[in-house]
């Protein structure tokens, strides 16, 4: 049964709640957002890296964190890092564009609660299209041996121009199918149960501190669990995308995509799981922090209310 705050509410004050596009900025956008992602990375990268390396060379995240600290010291943890931050800011712009327009223009034509779901799914083809590339360098950068000295400038244009050579720029975008089949029904269901969560946990709009605090306790218990939830789900496919990225060649591509889809399904279900929940957890709670700061301060006069 609804809540009576759900019934009650009309559909103009659901949807005026969520609603940013009319008011952003879309050069704030870009601005804030690559902002807070560059310093979001600090955290994520560490995690992605260690997560790549389980799925694709098996061992423990723990062991090939000691490896790398071992050899390389802490910069280990980041190599790849300047790279796969700076070359996907722009695929976070796109994303957060194609998001927001879409959720505006998709409300009217469907129902309000199904909205965020769809603009996140499309919204997750634009990343997909405007990131894989950078992903498939990243990933074959961390798969390198821990023993390996470090990067030197140039190196991700390097591994650019080898994967182009293997396939073409169809090599470019290799694993985009499977990185689509896991992450629109993960981004979907984050953003309808973020969104939703805001909507109809909180019976108004927020009007002061403590609607503010209520409203964030909320959307961050729901993110975590929606990330949570999804991940353990979507786990195989994305062990399966890191394995097929870390490969060389079109043959040995095809090769691993067989060899381990033939793997015990617990296998698939548990490989790179314990850093990828950690990740999934700290990015649904960095998510609906670093969405609120970027669609309040790429609004036009924010500064200048906080002067």
């Amino acid at each position: 049964m609804a809540a009576p705050f759900v019934v009650k509410r009309s559909w103009q004050a659901q949807a005026e709640l969520h609603q940013h596009w009319p008011s952003l900025d879309l050069t704030r956008v870009c601005l804030v957002g690559c902002a807070v992602d560059a310093a979001l990375s600090v955290v994520s990268y560490p995690l992605w890296h260690l997560k790549t390396r389980e799925q694709v060379l098996g061992s423990s995240c723990l062991q090939h964190g000691r490896e790398l600290i071992k050899h390389l010291g802490l910069r280990g943890m980041y190599r790849g890092g300047l790279f796969g931050t700076l070359a996907l800011l722009p695929g976070h712009c796109l994303w957060y564009m194609a998001y927001e327009g879409s959720k505006w223009h998709l409300t009217p034509r469907l129902p309000a609660r199904m909205a965020p779901a769809a603009a996140a799914a499309l919204a997750e083809c634009c990343w997909v299209v405007s990131s894989m590339p950078v992903e498939n360098v990243v990933v074959r950068l961390q798969c390198r041996p821990a023993r390996a000295p470090p990067l030197h400038w140039g190196a991700s244009l390097l591994e650019l121009r080898a994967l182009y050579q293997e396939g073409g720029l169809r090599r470019w975008w290799n694993g985009s199918v499977l990185g689509l089949a896991a992450s629109l029904p993960q981004s979907a269901l984050w953003w309808m149960v973020y969104e939703n969560s805001k909507s109809f946990l909180l019976p108004h709009p927020p009007t002061g501190e403590q609607d503010l605090t209520k409203q964030s306790v909320a959307a961050a218990g729901a993110a975590v669990a929606a990330s949570c939830a999804s991940t353990f789900i979507l786990n195989p496919l994305d062990v399966v995308k890191s394995q097929i990225q870390a490969s060389s060649g079109k043959a040995q591509a095809t090769q691993a995509q067989a060899a381990h889809f033939r793997q015990p399904v617990k296998a698939l279900f548990l490989r790179g799981l314990v850093p990828r929940l950690l990740l999934s957890a700290i990015s649904g709670i960095s998510e609906s922090m670093s969405y609120e700061a970027i669609m309040h301060l790429a609004k036009p006069g924010t500064f200048a209310e906080v002067r």
